[in-house]
């Protein structure tokens, strides 16, 4: 029974396995276009202690990019 319930679902895939939704590069270069960039580094210096994404550990530079393309989103409107 339960395998005729969970064979549609495909294969799992770990949370920590799957890319990133925010490229670094596009995003920053998006935040510079609207003017954002002292909000991205204050929030890298302030919550963060770093001055480059690169510093980030890799779960804590998702969430900072994370942070900011929702941060985008909702000053783009």
């Amino acid at each position: 029974m339960q395998y005729g319930f969970t064979r549609g679902l495909g294969a799992y895939v770990p949370e920590h396995v799957q890319p990133s939704a925010t490229v670094p590069v596009n995003l920053k270069a998006a935040i510079d276009k609207a003017n954002l960039t002292e909000m991205w580094d204050m929030i890298l210096a302030l919550d963060y202690a770093a001055s480059t994404p690169e510093e980030l550990s890799p779960e804590k530079r998702d969430e900072f990019l994370n942070v900011m393309s929702l941060l985008l989103k909702a000053f783009d409107r």
